[in-house]
């Protein structure tokens, strides 16, 4: 998580101390980084760089400087003359200070895992040095297990090289060999003054094959009895100076580690408890609109109540003094167009749910045909009531039907009853 710029991580991080001749102080620009504080990070790497570059152009390094003092530098650096310091510093690296090591009357050396499908088709030739052959017999491929001495007090980053078989002075042509980190190594630097081991190879375009009779192992002491050196080039991209910086930081810093987990452990918390803390706030709002829905639905639903039956006693009333002031035809009119308006709208909004196409929403059509009808049967509601309350004759015949009705059921009962 991105630290703030004024957070206790960032705080803690500018007042940790930088060591001159301490490789592990490259790793601090990870923890920069691990906090959020890219900018600082990158300051930080090109100030470690220029220190990096001053001790191995022999130039005196810097005192003892807190990574705030080392940012401050950093910002004042120049990162192009940097890259040109960098290109310029490796060739003399190469010649003087990284040594490749390989002794031909030294122990056996155990067949690289690399290797191991290769099966019966490669075959050794001395200690550390094997032959791949085709079916034919034919060399196909030439290996070398070689150590580099780094007799610097920096650590030199060198993931690959190459390796040249040759005379100083003088173009190499006996053997060119591709060197690479053995399998699962994931340290791509060599720490000063220790030895690191990679596996080099020479295809069949790489090496002049050995007179007939004479193994590779004779050929190469040879070559050596006759001048030759192993010589080390470094690929472009391994002196570009931000590959350089990555590598650097990749150097193990118990210090650094601990300082990413709790800062790492302290966001997290930071952001549990702020997490718990906006649970807790809605937890609180959805109880509170809880206790709110519950005091307040059932006065809602009276007032509801109230509404609808106070626009069905307004619209009476209102349909009474239009047909007894002016006409009940007039009167019949304006209901049912006031009726009919709402039941269109409602027939609109079922016939327009995706469930109206299908056989689950046959049920759409009784309830249109009952929306349709409702017009209607609102203003003939309405006009009875009218009749029944200003004619005494429809009062009467009203009063007629409902008798008959009711002699109806009675006569119906009886039948049922009586055996």
């Amino acid at each position: 998580m991105a630290a703030q710029v004024d957070s206790p991580a960032r705080q803690r991080l500018l007042g940790q101390e930088l060591i001159p001749q301490q490789p592990t102080r490259y790793a601090w620009a990870r923890a920069a980084e691990a906090v959020g504080q890219e900018a600082d990070a990158l300051y930080l790497r090109l100030a470690l760089l220029d220190e990096w570059l001053l001790a191995l152009e022999e130039r005196p390094a810097q005192a003892s400087r807190t990574i705030e003092s080392a940012i401050a530098q950093g910002r004042g650096v120049d990162a192009d003359n940097l890259q040109r310091r960098a290109r310029a510093v490796w060739p003399s690296i190469l010649k003087d200070q990284l040594r490749p090591l390989w002794d031909m009357d030294g122990p056996d050396v155990p067949l690289p895992s690399e290797l191991d499908a290769l099966g019966a088709d490669i075959a050794r030739e001395g200690p550390g040095l094997w032959v791949h052959r085709a079916k034919d017999g034919r060399p196909r491929g030439l290996y070398l297990w070689l150590g580099v001495r780094n007799g610097l007090g920096e650590p030199v980053p060198l993931p690959e090289f190459a390796l040249r078989l040759g005379r100083p002075g003088q173009q190499p042509s006996a053997l060119l060999m591709q060197c690479y980190l053995p399998r699962y190594s994931t340290q791509q630097l060599i720490v000063p003054q220790s030895t690191q081991q990679y596996l080099c190879r020479a295809g069949e375009d790489g090496f002049v094959l050995p007179p007939p009779g004479v193994g590779w192992l004779a050929q190469m002491g040879e070559w050596f009895r006759q001048g030759a050196s192993l010589q080390t080039e470094l690929p472009q991209n391994d002196q570009a100076l931000s590959r350089t910086g990555r590598i650097l930081g990749q150097i193990g810093n118990p210090a650094v580690d601990d300082f990413i987990r709790n800062a790492q452990q302290a966001a997290s918390a930071k952001a549990s408890a702020a997490k718990a803390s906006a649970a807790a706030r809605s937890e609180a709002r959805a109880q509170a609109a809880s206790r709110s829905a519950a005091t307040q639905g059932p006065q809602r639903l009276w007032l509801e109540r109230l509404m609808f039956w106070g626009g069905v006693v307004a619209a009476l009333a209102l349909y009474g003094l239009v047909a007894h002031k002016v006409s009940v035809a007039l009167a019949c009119v304006l209901l049912w167009t006031g009726l009919a308006i709402p039941s269109a709208m409602f027939v609109r909004s079922l016939w327009a749910t995706s469930w109206a196409d299908s056989w689950g929403g046959i049920g759409v059509i009784p309830l249109s045909f009952a929306a349709i009808g409702a017009p209607f049967m609102g203003t003939f509601i309405a006009y009875s009531m009218y009749r029944l309350l200003v004619s005494a004759q429809a009062r009467h015949t009203a009063a007629m039907v409902l008798l008959a009705v009711l002699l109806a059921i009675v006569l119906n009962a009886l039948e049922r009853w009586l055996p």
